[in-house]
């Protein structure tokens, strides 16, 4: 029924390594990033150009290179994973073949169930007694939205096509589905909404909890998420510079009005001046312009199989948990370099409490789930850092060299206790190893490697321009 074949053709294949021995999608970022630092430019070419032929043929990169991953995605970081390599390179032919497939898969995440039209202005802050997750504080109360309720975004979500068990994890997801008591429509909804979270990279996190504590909760297909919407934003504007490397006017036009409209509304609708921050948004089940026939499909039928019909617009309110997610928007360009909503988003950062002796946590919740407290992820880290480091804000240069300089220790010492990089850390103990989720910790491991190696190469350049 389910068949484990791996789907690239390219010669080298770079993994995560680990449970994860096969080509993974936003993984490969940092891998590539690694494969840079250390000059083996080829090598990075030679990954982007497997992940190239995955959108040839499935016209997006799946979770990972085997078909049972070919029912959902992950992070769309392709596009700064072929102009990391291109900087390098300078080889124009590579962004020729990548072009293509950078707007097929920017289609993917722009059509079908992964789209959503919302209405800024929302339905205001529920009271206290309504709040979602961790008792009441994780994935998040929510707040008022800013003002200029009567405009319409489209913005982006997680979205499987998958209303079963995960194959790769069938037994966990029956096991879930029993623990909840559910069956039917509204299990393939939860199996759905927990796919969604695998496809987030994010699985799982109390982010992704409504109405309640653990995996039973996992709404993923309400929520749209504010650092997605960053990584598409970067996308088009990613998709618009190669387009104009490549003198292809119209194109860069269209992708830079795209990048355009959705930057306006990141910035309208996500952002949190009470916290500095981009949040995510919540889908109200209670929106008044959808019809019972628009609702289909949405996460608020049991279905899951269609897309909301006659353009459904959904009122959204604004999640408040603090997550590193929050900050990627700064990372992926959504403040001007040293603009005062750079400015406020590292004073955010830096008093949100995530900056830790051991890393960057990933929340302030502990929920027994491994993107939560106390883990630290390499990509967040690596992330945050060069937010940091490029959002143009003098006290932001000193984060990121703080929290380049933690990570690089605690990698050390947990290095020299056990012998091994690991997938993910204790942010909160130099050296700890990370905890929780549905499998045990992994060492190896892909993106440690590379955000190891990045930093390094980093440290190693501020200290020739100080020297």
């Amino acid at each position: 029924m389910f068949r484990s074949l791996t789907c690239v053709t390219w010669v080298l294949q770079c993994t995560a390594c680990g449970k994860h021995f096969v080509a993974s999608n936003w993984d490969s970022y940092w891998i590539i990033r690694g494969l840079l630092a250390c000059e083996l430019v080829p090598a990075a070419e030679c990954l982007v150009r497997n992940l190239l032929h995955l959108v040839d043929v499935w016209g997006f990169v799946p979770n990972g290179a085997r078909q049972y991953y070919t029912n959902r995605s992950q992070p769309p970081l392709l596009s700064a994973m072929v102009l990391a390599v291109w900087n390098a390179s300078n080889d124009d032919s590579l962004l020729a073949d990548a072009l293509p497939q950078l707007v097929r898969q920017h289609r993917y995440w722009n059509t079908g169930n992964k789209a959503v039209r919302v209405r800024a202005g929302g339905l205001g802050k529920k009271e206290d007694d309504e709040r979602d997750g961790c008792d009441g504080i994780a994935g998040g109360s929510v707040k008022a939205l800013n003002e200029g309720a009567s405009e319409v975004f489209t913005f982006s979500r997680y979205y499987a096509e998958l209303n079963e068990p995960r194959p790769e994890s069938f037994r966990e997801d029956v096991q879930l589905a029993a623990m909840a008591g559910v069956s039917g429509r509204e299990a393939a909804a939860l199996f759905c909404n927990v796919a969604s979270a695998a496809e987030s990279g994010w699985d799982f996190s109390s982010r992704w909890f409504v109405s309640g504590d653990g995996l039973q909760h996992t709404r993923t297909t309400q929520i749209v998420p504010a650092d997605l919407n960053a990584w598409l934003y970067r996308m088009e504007r990613d998709i618009a510079a190669i387009a104009a490397q490549l003198g292809a006017a119209q194109l860069q036009d269209e992708y830079m009005a795209r990048a355009s409209a959705r930057l306006r509304g990141i910035n309208a609708v996500m952002w949190s001046a009470a916290d500095n921050c981009w949040h995510d948004l919540l889908l109200c089940e209670s929106c008044g312009t959808m019809s019972s026939a628009q609702a289909q499909g949405t996460a608020f039928h049991f279905d899951n199989s269609v897309s909301p019909a006659g353009g459904a617009v959904y009122d959204v309110e604004l999640r408040s948990g603090i997550f590193a997610s929050n900050w990627v928007p700064l990372w992926c360009g959504c403040a001007e370099p040293g603009s005062a909503l750079a400015e406020a988003a590292v004073l955010g950062l830096q008093v949100s409490g995530l900056i830790q002796p051991g890393g960057l946590l990933t929340s302030l919740y502990r929920s027994g789930e491994q993107w939560d407290a106390p883990n630290a992820w390499p990509p967040l880290v690596h992330m945050i850092i060069e937010a940091a480091v490029e959002s143009g804000v003098t006290s932001g240069k000193a984060l990121a060299n703080q929290l380049a300089d933690n990570w690089l220790h605690a990698n050390l010492v947990a290095w020299q206790a056990t012998g091994h990089m690991h997938e993910k850390y204790n942010g909160c103990v130099p050296g700890g190893i990370g905890r929780g989720g549905e499998y045990e910790p992994q060492v190896g491991f892909g993106w440690s490697n590379g955000v190891l190696m990045a930093l390094l190469e980093r440290k190693w350049k501020r200290a020739a321009h100080e020297i």
